[in-house]
């Protein structure tokens, strides 16, 4: 069997293994991903020091509980806030949305194409049903997620989705996007120089240089800011200490935003010391809060009774450095 069963600081967990690659999950916390490596190779997924792994629980403040790393799902909304459109003392979407908390129910099993963990989840807020879909392929260094949601309700409901991984980042990784030329700052800690809403030039007005931001040593900021990816859909993170990279590919017409929460120790929970990490987020729909995708940005998508929407994400761990390798999700 390629899948196995472990403990992760205590909770049971599932490891997913290929011949190249092993993907940790831990179904109780909100199918949380902890481990995501080469075999032999560097941990990607960013793990806190300070903020252990805990259950989660439904009304908690992610921040203040959740933020212990790995790699979360965000649905209906990333940020929180009011129902778009909702009268005063409506129930209001959690921060991190509504996954992380969740009760999921999973599988895992062996097929063809690889081993594959499926979970899925159900809304409390909005009706609706998320499946996710994380296999490993049996040879390559790919894993690939592949996503569905399905509306459950009466009334259609705007929603937005990010992927959540919290990668590992010190000074001299490199973060490359493809045909990315400006993004929209959302969020901005320790800098003057640029504000929130301004649109200003990647990677340049962020530190970058050429075609590359690279994380500086002497950090003391932190950003969040959304871009439209190019056309391959390709994000790129590479710690040329070790030789490898990772590659997140996605299909833009499906996933036509990437988030990015770029942290020069220069944030961190109230009480908390500051730290290096990178969010490098595929997302449908921005900024973070889904009332202002709705009402300022107009990124958020609608769902109407009965309709499905589906997509997917697909995660290459590579050796070398970056290249003219080109790839894309089923090609």
């Amino acid at each position: 069997m390629s899948f196995r069963q472990v403990k992760v600081s205590g909770f049971p967990a599932v490891a997913l293994r290929s011949a190249q690659v092993e993907v940790i999950a831990v179904p109780a916390i909100g199918m949380k991903l902890t481990n995501l490596r080469r075999l032999n190779g560097r941990e990607w997924l960013w793990r806190s020091d300070q903020i252990p792994l805990a259950l989660a629980q439904p009304g908690a403040s992610y921040v203040e509980a959740a933020d212990s790393g790995g790699w979360d799902e965000c649905f209906p909304t990333v940020g929180p806030c009011p129902v778009p459109g909702s009268p005063a003392g409506a129930p209001s979407l959690p921060d991190h949305g509504e996954l992380w908390s969740a009760a999921w129910s999973s599988s895992v099993y062996d097929h063809a194409e690889g081993t594959t963990l499926a979970g899925s989840a159900r809304g409390l807020v909005f009706p609706y049903e998320f499946h996710r879909q994380v296999t490993l392929h049996p040879e390559e260094p790919l894993i690939r997620f592949q996503y569905r949601v399905r509306h459950t309700g009466r009334e259609p409901f705007p929603w937005i989705w990010s992927s959540h991984p919290l990668l590992n980042v010190q000074p001299g990784s490199q973060l490359t996007l493809p045909g990315v030329h400006q993004v929209k700052v959302a969020a901005v800690h320790g800098r003057e120089d640029i504000g929130e809403n301004d649109v200003v030039s990647w990677p340049g007005a962020i530190g970058g240089q050429a075609d590359r931001f690279t994380f500086p040593p002497d950090g003391a900021w932190a950003v969040k800011i959304f871009g439209d990816l190019g056309p391959d859909g390709r994000m790129i993170l590479t710690d040329p200490r070790r030789g490898e990279r990772l590659e997140l590919v996605v299909r833009p017409q499906e996933v036509p935003q990437v988030g990015m929460w770029i942290n020069c120790r220069g944030w961190a929970p109230p009480g908390r010391r500051p730290y290096y990490n990178l969010a490098l987020e595929p997302c449908i729909g921005a900024p973070d809060r889904l009332d202002v995708a709705v009402e300022d940005w107009g990124t958020a998508q609608t769902l109407h009774p009965g309709e499905e929407r589906a997509w997917s994400l697909e995660v290459v761990l590579e050796e070398e450095e970056p290249g003219a390798r080109d790839r894309g999700p089923g090609r």
